[in-house]
């Protein structure tokens, strides 16, 4: 430990060999020049791909020379990844333990350049020798990676496209190799399955490869090569048998061999381009890079089309779930923490089980310890288990696993792949099986006796896949973590629910999954994340078990999902829920525009609430782009404490001098049975301000020490709303000939610009029931016909008037129409919904399926609270109307420019005078930078 007589100052050299020790501490291979002068770089770390990192380090003051000092680095060493400059804070120079202080000291550091180019613009970070570790591991990926990986997934895709038209123009073949990705994989697409099976042959090749390198029994594929496909499939078999990575190569060699049936020429043309493109690959090395290139080319719609947690946001969610969780676990011992169960029950590719296994080693290492290898080969055959319903996804997931730590031999992976269709009488829901079940069959085992039945089942090796046939079924064990982003398919909209299997077997899952999900609380309604969520829950141990789930933001206010809240509430405390605001990036899945939330629970040592405890919404201003954001982020959100929303004042989540976020914490009790509101606003005071209006009837403005009370009611209880556009077109067909029932078609926005509306359309009644429809009497619709009219569906930044009046009733296909029974009601409540604090409510009890885009069910809008005009005396009422009439043919201004917007600016004016509200400008101000609404970054 370095130290110094009290009163002198320590050179920079004295701190350059602690920070050396320090990053050495972190896992990196580093090594400090120690002599005096300039000629070495003060610390070279050889990065895991064997890249060099050359960091050079000056005290704070001392910033231009630095500079300097880079820019002649970058000269002598052209090939290094990095060239980095960290700069120490002056006060090191005066401490006594100079390697204790430097541990938790404030430094700044930068990329300078890369491969002998100086950067145009510098990043200047900040943080502890840990944090500049963190970037140091993830280099490779943040300089190179995003374009090597993009180049090598057109490289690759480029191979696997001419390999499987190759396979094509057998139509015997084709059809073979097709049915065995359609059997495991429910690929009704032959192209699609014929791509995926292609990527699947060159998976094997790249992995044969490495496994070359390690074992001298293992042929290269130049070696298999020369025996064509028999020595391909001869090697696999091997590999099968001797080394048991059947994950990997099983499905692959079923396909050589149905390959070996075609013509030669067929086979040579389908698997060079394959070898050339693995050849083209092979500098990319390690998970982040290869297990990024598969990533990338599964997100491909033309592949699989699937949703696949994005790797910042795996890596997010895993460093927030182990964060002071387990109790008592000491992550330097690197068998306790491979004995946790954890399990992902709709795994894909794998990437959330990875970010586990790379979290683990990541916490192993930052505690001391030496074991990494060990601690992964024990997560893999021990810890992890991951199920899937595509066998060609478990392939990746076995694959990516494995790549993790290329030296080392598996033993077994517990991965299966789960039957999911109609076989005889059998109904089979692929991990869904486990709604009230241990132990399930499966279609493929890929482990050996962990978690699978010995109803003489044969080990898994080069004998083959078992599966439901021979009697082997699947353990789902006593868990510790089950981390998942389930799939998003709902049983509305067209009932997409099992849509990958014929019609004729898809009735019948959904009848099966409907009676499994009466006995526990889920709803088929809103998808199939529900039912994984009722699944995983009855597995995790009481009083330690966590949940961490990637699903749509829905979850969180959507009425679909009630139920799904109401069993998190009952059976957990919810600890953490993480939102993007980010308009660059609502999602945290790739291949989706839809907005989701990160979400982290504890099961409860019993049912009940503890109403002391606390949720941290986490609402993201930005959502990380790369590997090291996520880290920095997550552990800026463990050391940030969360503002209370009960309080005043923000947390801000700051990285590198950025502000990136807010978190608030509500009271378990404030949100138990409702909306969690916590994710609604970007930022505490909106939803401080929205949560006193909902909860206590106060109209508060922030930053205003004055504040209102105001009666508010569902607008369910004290008017009629009309019929849906479905019942609508059940009665009745538009036209434009004159008729007795006018309706209001349009939402366009730029002609729906003023309060007062006139019907564009008439309606005429049905007289026969549309194809497969029931007839709706025309009477009966036209009875809910009002001249209140609400927007059925909104974006909020294209949005001017969320609602409007007519002068006679009308019905409307986009408008909900509402019966008042006043005409001086339906205008008091347009002016409500217009206002600020008619917006500011409409926000709070939205359900955002993908960013500004708000669908107002009919549920929702019965619900959602308006002011109460049977509380408020007449004259206010004819005040509120008389305020309508005054500004009824106005023009409204978008909402993101509603601060300046003169009409919304009178109406807010005059409803605070009326009502004796304060002033309404600092919330119409808020709400118009808010990025649903503005469609812009904070």
């Amino acid at each position: 430990m370095a130290r110094k007589a009290r009163g002198e100052t320590i050179r920079e050299e004295g701190v350059n060999v602690p920070l050396n020790q320090l990053l050495r501490g972190h896992g990196l291979s580093a090594k400090a020049e120690r002599r005096k002068g300039n000629a070495a770089p003060d610390i070279q770390v050889t990065l895991k791909t064997g890249d060099l990192a050359l960091l050079e380090c000056k005290w704070d003051e001392s910033r231009s020379a630095l500079e300097a000092q880079l820019d002649e680095r970058l000269r002598q060493y052209p090939d290094a990844l990095a060239v980095v400059g960290v700069l120490y804070p002056e006060n090191l120079k005066y401490a006594e333990d100079t390697q204790g202080a430097l541990e938790t000291a404030d430094l700044g550091w930068w990329i300078h350049g890369t491969r002998g180019e100086r950067f145009a613009e510098i990043r200047l970070r900040s943080g502890t020798p840990r944090d500049i570790a963190d970037q140091l591991r993830v280099l490779p990926l943040e300089l190179e990676g995003a374009d090597r990986v993009s180049a090598a997934a057109g490289v690759v895709g480029y191979g696997v496209e001419r390999a499987a038209e190759q396979i094509a123009k057998s139509a015997r073949i084709s059809r073979r190799v097709a049915d065995v990705i359609a059997e495991t994989d429910q690929e009704k697409n032959r192209a699609a399955a014929l791509r995926i099976s292609c990527l699947v042959l060159f998976n094997a090749l790249a992995f044969q490869d490495r496994l070359a390198e390690e074992d001298e029994d293992v042929p290269t594929v130049g070696e298999a090569w020369r025996a064509r496909l028999d020595g391909l499939y001869d090697a696999w078999r091997y590999i099968c048998e001797n080394i048991d990575y059947v994950p990997v190569f099983e499905l692959a060699a079923d396909i050589v061999d149905i390959l070996r049936d075609g013509s030669s020429e067929m086979r040579e043309l389908v698997i060079e381009p394959l070898i050339k493109a693995m050849e083209d690959t092979r500098l990319l090395e390690g998970h982040d890079l290869s297990g990024r290139l598969f990533h990338t080319l599964l997100t491909d719609a033309k592949f699989t089309g699937a949703y696949y947690t994005s790797v910042p946001a795996a890596t997010l969610l895993a460093r927030l779930v182990f964060q002071d969780w387990p109790e008592g676990v000491d992550w330097s011992d690197h068998e306790f923490p491979a004995s946790l169960n954890v399990a992902d029950l709709a795994c894909g590719t794998g990437t959330l089980l990875i970010a586990v296994a790379s979290e683990a080693e990541r916490r192993h290492t930052e505690a001391g310890g030496r074991n990494a290898a060990e601690l992964h080969k024990a997560m893999v055959e021990q810890a992890l288990h991951g199920y899937d319903v595509q066998l060609s996804a478990v392939h990746f997931a076995a694959t990516s696993l494995a790549m993790l730590n290329p030296h080392i031999q598996f033993d077994r992976m517990n991965l299966y792949v789960m039957p999911l269709g109609v076989e005889g009488g059998k109904v089979s829901l692929g991990s869904l099986d486990f709604l009230g079940e241990d132990e399930v069959p499966v279609q493929y085992a890929l482990s050996d006796d962990i978690g699978v039945s010995t109803q003489e089942a044969e080990r898994v090796s080069g004998s083959g896949g078992r599966g439901a046939e021979e009697g082997v079924t699947a353990q789902l064990p006593d868990l510790d973590l089950a981390i998942m982003n389930p799939p998003f398919t709902r049983s509305v909209g067209g009932n997409l629910l099992f849509g990958s299997l014929p019609q004729s077997e898809r009735g019948r899952l959904q009848k099966e999954l409907s009676s499994r999900l009466k006995a526990r609380q889920a709803m088929a309604t809103a998808g199939l994340g529900a039912a994984f969520v009722a699944a995983a829950t009855p597995k995790l141990r009481l009083g330690e078990g966590r949940l961490a789930l990637v699903l749509p933001l829905t979850v969180c206010t959507g009425p679909s999902w009630r139920q799904t809240r109401a069993l998190i509430e009952r059976d957990f405390t919810l600890d953490t829920v993480v939102t993007s605001h980010d308009p660059l990036r609502w999602n945290f899945s790739d291949s989706t525009d839809l907005s989701e939330a990160l979400i982290i629970a504890t099961r409860r040592p019993r049912q009940g609430g503890s109403p002391e405890h606390r949720v941290n919404f986490v609402n993201l201003w930005q959502n990380p782009d790369g590997v090291l954001d996520a880290h920095r982020l997550a552990q800026t959100i463990i050391e940030t404490p969360p503002a209370r929303i009960e309080d005043t004042g923000a947390a801000l989540l700051e990285v590198d001098g950025v502000h990136v976020g807010e978190s608030v914490s509500i009271p378990e009790s404030q949100i138990a049975g409702r909306q969690w509101m916590g994710v609604q606003f970007s930022r505490a005071d909106l939803t401080r301000s929205a949560m006193r209006l909902l909860d206590d009837g106060v109209v508060w403005v922030p930053g205003d020490p004055t504040s209102a009370d105001v009666s508010l009611r569902a607008l369910g209880q004290i008017g009629e709303i009309g019929p849906d556009r479905r019942d609508l077109w059940d009665g009745f067909e538009r036209t434009d000939t004159a008729t007795a029932y006018p309706m209001v078609e349009n939402h366009d926005t730029e002609r729906r610009t003023r309060l007062s509306a006139e019907p564009d359309k008439y309606l005429y009644p049905l007289t026969a029931a549309r194809r497969g429809r029931r007839l709706k009497p025309a009477a009966q619709l036209w009875a809910r016909a009002g001249r209140l009219l609400v927007s059925e569906r909104i974006w909020l930044n294209t949005l001017r008037i969320t609602s409007m009046c007519t002068e006679t009733p009308v019905l409307s296909n986009v408008w909900w129409a509402v019966n008042m029974g006043s005409h001086n009601c339906d205008k008091s409540i347009a002016v409500w919904l217009n206002s600020s604090v008619g917006l500011l409510t409409l926000m709070a009890t939205r359900s955002t399926t993908r960013g500004g885009w708000v669908a107002l069910k009919k549920a929702d809008l019965a619900e959602m609270p308006v002011l109460d005009v049977r509380a408020i005396s007449e004259s206010q009422l004819k005040a509120l109307a008389d305020l309508f009439d005054e500004l009824g043919d106005e023009e409204f201004e978008r909402l993101p420019a509603m601060a300046e917007c003169a009409a919304r600016r009178r109406l807010d004016e005059g409803m605070a005078a009326i009502l004796g509200l304060p002033d309404l400008s600092g919330l119409r101000r808020l709400l118009a930078s808010e990025p649903v609404v503005g469609n812009r970054r904070l």
